[in-house]
């Protein structure tokens, strides 16, 4: 809501005029002729117009007063005063200081092109050695950046560069009070076994190949696919083993499905993931699709 301004040019000539010729009997009780050939009569209007002007001057600002204003705001670039008044508060308007997670989000992604995603964890401590670390601390916030993939890349990770230049960025805007920390990533790896029945024509390899590039595309973690902050995988979204039978079953050619099975993986090892595997705040999703080959089938 803004600041109710006073209205300071409320007086009129005749106002004023009346005013003044209302005391000339308590000053001047000599002083009988009011009309206005009267030279006293034509000095108090002459000076009730001044003061009309005055009054008027009061209740605006000069030209040059608002251009000072509006360098006192941050606009030094516009000569004309409605080009600098639009931009200081277009300027005014838009994200500078970083108070909420969203704050945090929205400036990286406007301020570096490279970047796909940004997720802001709040009173949450990142170990820049170890993303997979996190510790709840009061008065902390963790963003999780992720560039666009390059070269076909299926775990995009940010650059030691970027990581700093965001850092950086992020400390000229954060509050005295608040300790952020920049990390990339973790990605959660998982597979999924399959017996899968096929429809009358099309081929089984054929059907295989589409359902790992569904499965692909859903899991990815930078794109359009799933109701993700910026697209793509949601960051600590867990998997559930109903979801992967719809995207299976919506593939083109399959009939039905007689086996399902998840798996993440532990170190070097692969281990049953139940009906739901847990994803950490921090990670993603990486889909292997190197053990789905050899797990799904047609029949």
């Amino acid at each position: 809501m803004p600041i109710p301004l006073s209205n300071l040019d409320n007086r009129t000539f005749d106002d004023l005029v009346k005013e003044l010729q209302a005391l000339i009997p308590r000053y001047s009780p000599d002083w009988t002729d009011h009309n206005a050939s009267d030279p006293g009569i034509m000095l108090i209007e002459l000076f009730a117009w001044v003061t009309e002007i005055l009054l008027y001057r009061i209740n605006r600002i000069p030209q040059e007063g608002e251009q000072v204003l509006l360098r006192l705001l941050g606009n030094t670039g516009s000569a004309a005063i409605d080009q600098a008044r639009a931009a200081t508060m277009q300027a005014l308007q838009g994200r500078w200081r970083a108070v909420t997670e969203a704050d945090f989000e929205q400036l990286v992604l406007g301020q570096y092109p490279s970047v796909a995603r940004a997720r802001c964890l709040a009173d949450v401590a990142a170990d820049p050695a170890d993303p997979s670390v996190l510790t709840g601390k009061t008065g902390h916030v963790s963003v999780i950046i992720v560039p666009y993939p390059q070269n076909g890349e299926s775990k995009p990770l940010p650059a030691a560069t970027l990581i700093d230049d965001v850092f950086s960025f992020l400390d000229q805007r954060r509050l005295v009070t608040c300790r952020h920390h920049v990390v990339g990533p973790v990605y959660t790896d998982i597979a999924v076994g399959a017996v899968v029945v096929c429809n009358l024509g099309p081929k089984p390899d054929d059907v295989k190949g589409m359902i790992i590039e569904n499965l692909k595309n859903f899991f990815s973690p930078v794109g359009d696919d799933n109701e993700g902050e910026s697209g793509g995988w949601p960051f600590g979204r867990d998997v559930y083993e109903s979801e992967v039978c719809a995207v299976i079953e919506e593939t083109a050619g399959v009939d039905h499905i007689e086996s399902l099975a998840l798996f993440r993986k532990n170190g070097q090892a692969w281990v049953g993931g139940g009906n739901k595997i847990v994803i950490a705040p921090n990670s993603l999703v990486h889909f292997d699709d190197s053990l789905a080959q050899t797990l799904i089938s047609g029949a």
